[in-house]
């Protein structure tokens, strides 16, 4: 396991790795079994998303998508039609195969509070590590894709002719979504954990809570622990931004700021804390997937980037505004971030603060 360099000085050996799930290099499709279906379901492929998939996934505890694509999908109708019924078998299939002795690992399904998804926990003997999956049965709208070739822009213009809610269909662009992470530099991705596990360690829920625990010992610096009682009393009953935006909000500051392969990982960070503090200014989005070519993409994203900040839009699927600054609680976030600003690893050897990258913001 290699090690991640100190914020402070760069210097390889000052602390321990922050570890991580190992990442899949290539998103490679494989194929699905009859035996999970029933005859009337016809089979077809899958593959992973979330952050064990995209290589971002902090260990003792992350969250990992499972997308299937079935070959009985033609359209999003047919997938919003069929889709609890795959569901419901899916589960009851999993749940009679788990009747066999698992020795280290626990199944527990908790509320499923999304009709699209089946979710599931595994959870291992010492409670140590756990790993969220979600399973999405997904309608294939990409098929075969080719590296560099941006997609036609009908695929866009039918997503949204669908009258799809907002990222009701993300699944279906997983692959999109894992390659915009995965083809980022080492650092950048060691920089993505270093805020993730920030997040983890300030604003983890309580049952998360014991997983933090179990990797103080090896943070590649020691934030303040734990997080201020009112921020921990509120994290109970407030919804926060999903970790997903903190990845993409990261992605965005490098490459607004840097740029670069080589950079201070305390730098970065700061950067990162100072936008989240900025959170009611940000407007983020990308064009490598999507843009302003077709005249109905156009007229919905100009709709959705007068959203309320902070909007984050979905590199893979513009109707998913990952931001959503209508709904998850910034402001928890930008309060941590502001407590963490002096703290002594944002100093430099000569005693100055380090400072922010500068860019557009």
């Amino acid at each position: 396991m290699k090690g991640l360099s100190c914020p402070s000085c760069d210097h390889q050996n000052c602390l321990l790795a922050l570890p991580h799930a190992p990442s899949r290099d290539t998103y490679t499709p494989y194929p699905i079994e009859d035996r999970y279906f029933q005859d009337a379901h016809e089979s077809g492929s899958g593959g992973w998303g979330g952050s064990s998939g995209r290589g971002t996934a902090l260990r003792g505890g992350c969250d990992s998508e499972l997308v299937i694509f079935l070959d009985c999908f033609k359209s999003y109708e047919d997938q919003r039609v069929h889709r609890a019924e795959i569901l419901n078998e899916m589960r009851a299939r999993l749940q009679s195969w788990w009747q066999r002795p698992n020795y280290g690992l626990s199944l527990e399904f908790p509320k499923q509070d999304m009709a699209r998804v089946l979710r599931f926990r595994l959870t291992s003997a010492d409670l140590e590590n756990w790993m969220d999956v979600s399973v999405v049965p997904a309608f294939d709208v990409l098929g075969p894709l080719t590296s560099n070739v941006k997609l036609r822009p009908q695929i866009y213009s039918t997503l949204l002719s669908s009258g799809c809610q907002g990222g009701e269909h993300a699944a279906c662009f997983a692959e999109l979504r894992r390659s915009f992470v995965n083809g980022r530099p080492t650092k950048l991705k060691n920089l993505i954990l270093l805020v993730k596990h920030w997040f983890r360690q300030r604003l983890s829920p309580p049952e998360t809570e014991r997983s933090s625990k179990a990797l103080q010992g090896s943070a590649l610096f020691p934030l303040p622990s734990p997080p201020s009682q009112v921020c921990r009393e509120e994290v109970s009953r407030e919804k926060l931004p999903p970790v997903y935006a903190l990845e993409l909000l990261t992605i965005f500051a490098w490459e607004q700021g840097c740029g670069k392969e080589a950079f201070s990982l305390a730098q970065g960070l700061r950067t990162v804390l100072g936008l989240i503090q900025q959170y009611r200014h940000l407007c983020v989005f990308w064009t490598l997937n999507y843009g302003f070519e077709d005249p109905v993409v156009r007229r919905f994203l100009r709709y959705q980037l007068e959203r309320p900040r902070p909007v984050i839009l979905d590199p893979a699927d513009p109707t998913w505004d990952v931001g959503n600054g209508a709904v998850w609680h910034w402001d928890l976030l930008a309060q941590e971030a502001e407590s963490c600003s002096g703290h002594p690893c944002f100093l430099q050897a000569a005693g100055g603060a380090v400072q922010p990258w500068e860019g557009p913001w």
